[in-house]
């Protein structure tokens, strides 16, 4: 039996792109029936019932799938229509699908699916199904299907089942799940670690105190610096003097003498810069919270100076 969805078949209400391109599926779909081409009709009618939903669709759809031997399938789309057709308004549509449901009731396959593994989640054919379901026969089409079971911890259960008409009532087992030891250590260890959260670290102030040794350490060689470049001021001045008479000196002495300024110049820089350099580090050693001295003391840092360098050796 095929049911029309010419003029008069209730529709919701779709765009008029939508409903001009799911009546063209609708049509296609009614000829490629009548050519016995099941396995093409019944998507065409899918596609044109999500388009434009109707009743009509719906019951040529059920009736594509029941010539398609898709009993389960059929029934469904049967139920969908007695539904649609009672929102609607249309209890001749609802008596044309109840009367089709029923009559397809004793030819179905029902599957009944048992687990023994409490709280697993069961899936058939890629869809969780409800735990009310398990252990209840549940209709299905001809054909292989999937049946996967999983739970926390477990190594995961599958199976595929290949009903068909010589068994109406098939069922399968789902034995207890084994335990899956690399799942189990995974969340020992989540549960350790939530335990046990890892200490934050640098909250003893040793970093600060790192710090200040490295602050002083460049201050030691800007001092250090200064010093040399004084000395060398010094001399330079004093060899200037023995190649000038009064306010005259030679080439010599006035080359000596421009040496004598700029490294006085360095000089005095790197002294400013050392003593400021070993004053923030010392303020920052004598502001470390008390906690850091063991930490500071444990890493075994020593800070030396070296010619025109900063030398620190230890671990941090």
């Amino acid at each position: 039996m095929v049911v029309s969805t010419a003029a008069g078949d209730a529709r919701a209400e779709p765009s008029e792109g939508s409903a001009a391109a799911a009546e063209s599926l609708f049509q296609e779909a009614r000829k490629l029936i009548d050519a016995k081409r099941f396995s093409e009709a019944c998507p065409k009618l899918v596609a044109s019932h999500k388009l434009a939903p109707a009743v009509g669709t719906l019951l040529n759809l059920a009736d594509c799938y029941e010539k398609a031997g898709q009993l389960a399938s059929a029934w469904a789309r049967f139920h969908e229509a007695i539904a649609l057709a009672q929102r609607l308004g249309r209890p001749d549509r609802e008596k044309t699908a109840k009367d089709r449901a029923e009559k397809l009731e004793p030819r179905m396959i029902r599957l009944t699916i048992v687990s023994l593994e409490k709280d697993a989640e069961v899936k058939l054919d890629g869809s969780v199904l409800d735990p009310a379901v398990l252990g209840t026969a549940v209709p299905v089409d001809p054909g292989k299907h999937a049946i996967e079971a999983s739970a926390k911890g477990k190594k995961p259960f599958t199976t595929t089942i290949d009903v068909s008409d010589r068994v109406r009532t098939p069922s399968v087992e789902i034995p207890m799940l084994d335990v899956d030891p690399e799942a189990a250590k995974a969340s020992a260890a989540a549960a350790n670690a939530d335990k046990n959260p890892p200490e934050e670290r640098g909250s003893d102030g040793s970093g600060q105190r790192i710090a200040s040794y490295v602050l002083m350490g460049v201050g030691v060689v800007g001092l250090g610096v200064g010093t040399v470049f004084g000395l060398k001021t010094s001399s330079t001045w004093s060899d200037a003097k023995t190649h000038c008479t009064g306010l005259e000196c030679d080439r010599t002495g006035v080359q000596l003498a421009t040496d004598a300024k700029n490294a006085g110049t360095v000089s005095t820089i790197a002294f400013v810069a050392g003593t400021a350099l070993l004053a923030g580090g010392a303020i920052l050693f004598f502001t470390t919270p008390k906690g850091a001295s063991k930490a500071g003391a444990s890493r075994d840092m020593r800070v030396g100076v070296g010619v025109g360098s900063l030398v620190m050796e230890g671990s941090f």
